[in-house]
Formats: C-alpha cells, structure tokens, sequence
C-alpha cells in the first residue's frame, strides 16, 4: 500500500515537471509571437509615415490636393507629358526647370476702364506692372486734385493727347489705365501701335444694383423726390417707375447703360441694331481679351497668357468694393425692367460672355491646374499682407520662386487715387508747380476717395447722353 502511495506521488510530479516544460515552450512562443507583431506593426506604421511624407512633398510640388483639384477643375490627364511623371494621380515635373519662353511679355497695354465691374483692382495690377517694369503711364492731364482729376476722358469731352500728361521727348506710353471713354481712333494716335487693348464686364444688373448702392442714388433723387428715400427698397421702387425719378429722357447715364458709355457706344447704337451689332463687331477686332467680373481669376489667368505675363504679375487684393452694400431681394419685374432701360449692356455683356466661354472651353487641362494654384496663391498673398509678414513662394511648374513683401502688400492695397498721386510723382509733378497747360473741368473738388460720392463727379443723376 505504502509502495503504491509512493509510486504515485512519484508520477505525480514527473507529470507536474513535464507540464510545467511544455508551460515555458508555451510562454516562449507566445513571447516570440507578441515581438513579431510588434516588429509587423512598426513596419506597417514606417511605410504608412514614408507614404505619408511622399504624398506631401507631392502635393507641395503640384500646389493642390486631390479633393481640391476634383472640386475646381475637370479631371486630370493621367497620360504623362513629356518631362512628366505619374505619381499618385497628379501629373508632376520631374524637375521644376522651365523650358524657355516661347513669347516676349506684352508692354504697352490700353485697359478701358468700366464702372463698378472690378476695373480699379485691374488698374491695381496694371499699375504695379508698370511701376516694377519701369514703363510710361499715359496719366489724365488734369489739375491735381480737382474735379474729375483721375479721369483722361469722360462722356461729352472729345478724347485728344491734350488730355494725357505729356512725356519727354521721345518716349512713348506704355500703359493707359485711368477712366477714358473709347474711342478707336483717339486712343490710337495716344497708344504704340502694338499696344493690346483689354476690358473688363459685369452682369448688367449687379452692376446697377452695385452703382445704386455705391453712389446712394437714393440720396442724390430722394432730395426732389422724398418718397424714394423712405422705400424699403428703393431700387425696386426706382425699377418700377424710372421716369418719375428722372430729371428727364436719357439713355446713358451712371445707372443707364453705362458700361456701354464707357466703351463708346452712343445713340446710333441705342436706336439701331445695325449699328450696335457693327459696333461689337469692331470690339470682337479691336480688344485682345474682354474679361468678366464673375470670372475674375479665370479673366486675369487668361491675362497672364495674352501678355505672357507671369503669375506673380497677376496677384492681387479686391480694391474699390462696397462692403456696407445691403441684402435686397429683387422680382423678375425689376430684372425685366432693367433690361429695357439698360439693353446696351445687355449686348454687350451677353456677347463678350459667350466669347470668353469658348476662350475658356479651348484652354488645356493644365490651365484649370494652374488655375487651382493661383487660387491658392491668392489666399496666401491675403493672409500674408493681412498679417504683415512676407510670403516666400516655392518653385512649381507654372512659376519660379518670389517673395511678395511689404512693399508689395502696399501697392497692391494702395486706392486709386493713392496710386495715381504715386505716379504723377514719379513722373515729376509737383502739385503747384505745373510744367504743361492742363484740363480744368468745371465742378467741385474731388472727394479723397470714389465711394464718397458728395461731387458732381460721382453724380449719378448726370445725364450723358
């Protein structure tokens, strides 16, 4: 009995030994098991990181992100270019050199300046080419700081080189960007004959409703006619009824066709359709690029390919806006009702629509790439002069490095008339000291700045035609 109780606890422990064996096996495998995982996941997280890093040097060099490009621009081309390499769905350089350029930039430009259609921050960029480029301004040759000083021409006035600033002997205008009513022959015998004419529109009833606004047409009518002041809309109320609130028949005035004033056209247009169809015509001829407010960057990319121009040329801030402009709602009646009394705008917008449609239909895919690129460089520019500090640009396919500075940021937030006192310095005049017979136009002195609108200047009840 003793020897089997013995025996027993004998086989007993050899089993515990044993298992306790296969325990340590077990341990150990598991032990072996967990550092492979661990081995697995960091090698998992490395790629992902290494992926990660790719994709954002990538991206740094195209300038936008996927979700962007699918957003803005139709998709890309997957077929590489020459000079091309597919990566991760974009189409990149493999190296950022540019080919040589193919084109001479554009210096002598004529920009036919519209009201309250985004033409002073065109002006703006005109302005800052110059000025970087060392060119000549053709500058109204007014008395500094009088009446209308900033406008070379306006409607009534017959357009000659009396009305320009001369320069010295010799020299030749490069740049026209001041107000000027159009006229084919006077502004040629002002500009080079190469000279590129450009122009900029605005859907005819935002441009009204933005005149009305900016100007308070409803303060200036409202002194002879009250009820328009009290109106809870008054531009609707105006719509209605026009003549009640008008001075007399007009077909051009600063809420009447006046984007078609400023391009020249008169009454033979207004009454003929002969006459305006001939006149678009001989526009279709003579303007280079007619831009569209509501397309304002595809406008000024299209610029920068007209002129070869490149894109740090084309930056900008919004200038001249009405940020104080109310919320109105408007009835079909009213759209109806400006469109009779404003139809020269209205063929004219409609017209130049369609032409910049098919100018943007034709671009390549690139354009709309590089277009997404220059949208972003913009809110750079905005944050950074917002902020006072430089931007540094890095190198892309469509442009070499720069740095927009303070200095920029100046100019580009430089008004109007800041900037054309700017350059009457720097073409030498002294207010004061006059070295030429000048323009005297007849009114009060101008308001510092357009949107005070207390001159006769800006007065929007003056009948032009």
């Amino acid at each position: 009995m003793l020897s089997s109780i013995v025996k027993a606890k004998s086989y007993c422990h050899d089993v515990t030994r044993r298992s306790c064996k296969f325990c340590h096996v077990i341990n150990n495998m598991r032990a072996i098991r967990k550092r492979k995982c661990i081995c697995c996941l960091l090698l998992v997280l490395l790629v992902v990181v290494t992926l990660m890093l790719t994709q954002t040097i990538v991206l740094d060099i195209a300038t936008f992100t996927s979700e962007e490009f699918q957003s803005d621009v139709p998709a890309p081309n997957t077929v590489p270019l020459p000079g091309q390499l597919s990566y991760l769905g974009f189409l990149v350089r493999d190296n950022v050199t540019h080919a040589p350029a193919t084109c001479a930039p554009v210096r002598n430009i004529a920009f036919v300046k519209t009201h309250k259609a985004g033409s002073s921050t065109i002006a703006n960029v005109l302005q800052r080419y110059g000025i970087t480029n060392n060119l000549n301004f053709a500058l109204p040759n007014t008395k500094l700081h009088s009446y209308g000083y900033n406008y070379i021409s306006r409607a009534g006035e017959v357009l000659s080189k009396k009305y320009v600033y001369p320069l010295p002997e010799g020299e030749e205008y490069n740049i026209l960007f001041n107000h000027a009513i159009y006229n084919r022959t006077a502004f040629r015998m002002i500009m080079p004959g190469d000279a590129v004419y450009i122009t900029i529109l605005r859907e005819p009833f935002q441009q009204f409703v933005s005149t009305f606004e900016y100007y308070h047409v409803d303060r200036f009518i409202g002194k002879r006619v009250p009820s328009l002041i009290n109106a809870t809309n008054p531009v609707s109320t105006y719509l209605a009824t026009p003549r009640r609130f008008e001075r007399g028949p007009s077909m051009f005035s600063y809420i009447k066709n006046k984007q078609a004033e400023d391009l020249g056209l008169r009454k033979e247009q207004f009454f003929s359709n002969a006459n305006l169809k001939e006149y678009i015509s001989l526009m279709d001829e003579d303007f280079k690029l007619v831009m569209i407010l509501e397309y304002f960057d595809e406008s000024l990319l299209l610029l920068k390919h007209e002129l070869c121009w490149t894109i740090q040329d084309i930056l900008y801030i919004p200038l001249n806006a009405n940020k104080k402009k109310p919320v109105r709602n408007f009835t079909d009646a009213d759209h109806e009702n400006h469109r009779r009394m404003s139809h020269l705008d209205y063929a004219l917008y409609y017209h130049f629509l369609k032409v910049f449609a098919q100018k943007l239909k034709a671009q390549s895919p690139d354009f709309f790439r590089e277009l997404a690129h220059f949208k972003k460089l913009l809110e750079g520019v905005k944050g950074s002069c917002r902020s006072g500090t430089s931007l540094v640009v890095s190198e892309t396919r469509w442009n070499h490095p720069f740095v927009i500075d303070r200095r920029d940021c100046e100019l580009m937030l430089m008004s109007e008339l800041a900037g054309l006192d700017l350059l009457y310095k720097r073409a030498g005049r002294v207010p004061g000291f006059e070295k030429h017979p000048t323009i005297v136009r007849q009114g009060k002195p101008s308001p510092t700045r357009e949107d005070k609108g207390k001159s006769g200047e800006y007065n929007p009840e003056r009948v032009t035609h």
